[in-house]
């Protein structure tokens, strides 16, 4: 695969982050997407809402994938091998993209997870 466009490869960082997700904290299943990505942020604002206001929004999403609070990827190699399958970065990238890439991991993926919070109705 080749590196994608973003509006591309953001959607499939978000079909692979929904499946990582199969039930909710009582072990009931969550079946749509719209479950899925509610619990999220249900679980976001219970564990680590207090952060936002001290940190903004972002930066507490980040802190709280990097304490592995999803199923997600974590290993610098498998992060790399994720970019690539996502089409975020092209095929056989050099040390200094596999660095880069692993070293911007969870805020790139806050960014990802935020790109999809349910918006509030006023």
């Amino acid at each position: 695969m080749t590196k994608l466009h973003h509006t591309e490869y953001k959607k499939n960082y978000k079909k692979y982050i929904l499946s990582t997700i199969e039930t909710e904290n009582e072990d009931k299943p969550l079946k749509t997407d719209q479950d899925k990505i509610q619990y999220i942020f249900d679980r976001f604002n219970s564990e680590y809402g207090f952060m936002i206001e001290r940190v903004g929004k972002y930066k507490a999403m980040s802190e709280w994938l990097s304490g592995l609070a999803l199923d997600i990827e974590f290993y610098n190699n498998a992060i790399v091998d994720l970019a690539i399958k996502m089409g975020s970065i092209d095929p056989n990238p050099n040390d200094k993209l596999k660095n880069t890439v692993a070293a911007n991991y969870w805020d790139f993926m806050a960014n990802i997870i935020l790109g999809f919070e349910p918006k509030k109705v006023a």
